[in-house]
């Protein structure tokens, strides 16, 4: 027998099994949910049958999203829930959070379903509502069990990805996981979570709050549509928010913000003068001001607004010492911002470096996997 025989049989073998494991009967995982102040709920759950043994994680996933949800907005309305798992990997890290995720996306989903008649919403409005929730309950666990603010982490794979490798980087909430899980990568979809992200950045967690349980209250049974969740967030934030939801749900132009330009010189005088240009590159605008903050040799931080509407704006200034960066919307507010490499400039040397060191990292990383997988089937 040839090497490249062996080989293929190797790979065919490892290939039957996993088919042979996706082809068992699915488990079921059963609970009673059960939280003071919340009603009782009796939980069934199908999962893969490779995947009984971690019971206790789908349990307590589908019990945190239902305490989540119930506590945030309103209890889960049925006295029983059933619902199914969606399929993961056979073997995954557990600080991936992949079991608890394809918990808390069916369960958030259902949850929705019931708690308003979601059939005059745009499909991908509500699946952005699911994956939001599903996404903070998540965090919750996340929380409890790791003690970190963040929701999940990546999760590399080798052996041709059957041993799953936690690389433990923290991700944004735009780049965790899958972007919209169970909706196939939907960039609608996508773009309503960075729209429910960057509405709750700009009224602040308590409003938001406030927003989504309001909506639930006064749409509890009933067919609400994007006009009339637009109307619940103008209304219970005291701020007409029709701009937002105009520019980034019914319409599919970019929003780009950028440092277009950025220098600061001597002058005859001893001190600097600093011009930074900012540009606007894409067609749509979030008009209600995005903050640039420039940072000086001495440590002297200047903060501006730019209401966003102007193609190009120049701002100016004069200092003691020479500037060192420029940035706007420094603390990513503005989710839907397609291109945050360009929303910054400055002339130390370090970020470059560190980029390089990271690319570097990353090429390593999957250099490691190439080998490693190679090394497997041989």
């Amino acid at each position: 027998m040839t090497i490249l025989s062996a080989r293929f049989l190797r790979i065919a073998a490892l290939a039957l099994a996993a088919g042979g494991c996706a082809e068992s009967p699915p488990a079921s995982v059963h609970g009673t949910f059960s939280v003071e102040g919340l009603p009782q709920v009796d939980v069934t759950m199908t999962v893969q049958a490779a995947h009984e043994g971690e019971a206790d994680r789908y349990r307590h996933a589908a019990f945190t999203t239902l305490r989540i949800l119930g506590t945030w907005l309103a209890p889960f309305p049925d006295a029983s829930l059933s619902v199914t798992a969606a399929d993961t990997e056979w073997w995954t890290a557990p600080a991936s959070m992949a079991e608890e995720f394809a918990v808390a996306r069916v369960v958030s989903r259902k949850y929705w379903e019931r708690v308003i008649d979601a059939r005059a919403l745009p499909p991908w409005c509500l699946a952005g509502l699911v994956e939001y929730s599903a996404r903070r309950a998540v965090s919750k666990i996340v929380d409890e069990r790791y003690f970190a603010v963040y929701r999940s982490r990546a999760e590399g794979r080798y052996f041709g990805g059957f041993v799953p490798r936690d690389l433990r980087v923290q991700l944004r909430v735009e780049d965790e996981g899958d972007p919209i899980g169970a909706s196939g990568g939907n960039d609608a979809v996508a773009r309503m979570l960075l729209t429910l992200g960057t509405l709750e950045r700009w009224t602040g967690r308590p409003v938001f709050d406030a927003i989504l349980r309001e909506f639930v209250a006064a749409f509890a049974g009933k067919a609400p549509t994007l006009d009339d969740f637009s109307g619940v967030a103008s209304r219970v934030s005291g701020q007409n928010l029709g701009w937002l939801f105009d520019g980034a749900l019914k319409s599919s132009d970019a929003f780009d913000y950028a440092v277009d330009a950025f220098d600061s010189t001597p002058q005859a005088d001893g001190g600097f003068r600093t011009t930074v240009t900012l540009a606007r590159v894409g067609p749509a605008v979030f008009g209600r001001g995005l903050p640039v903050v420039t940072t000086f040799a001495d440590g002297e931080r200047v903060r501006d607004t730019w209401d966003g509407r102007a193609a190009r704006l120049t701002l100016e200034y004069r200092s003691p010492s020479r500037a060192v960066s420029a940035e706007v919307d420094p603390d990513r507010m503005l989710l839907l911002d397609v291109n945050r490499g360009n929303n910054g400039a400055t002339f130390d040397p370090g970020p470059a470096r560190t980029a390089a060191a990271r690319w570097s990292a990353r090429w390593m990383t999957w250099l490691e996997d190439a080998l490693l997988t190679y090394v497997a089937f041989t």
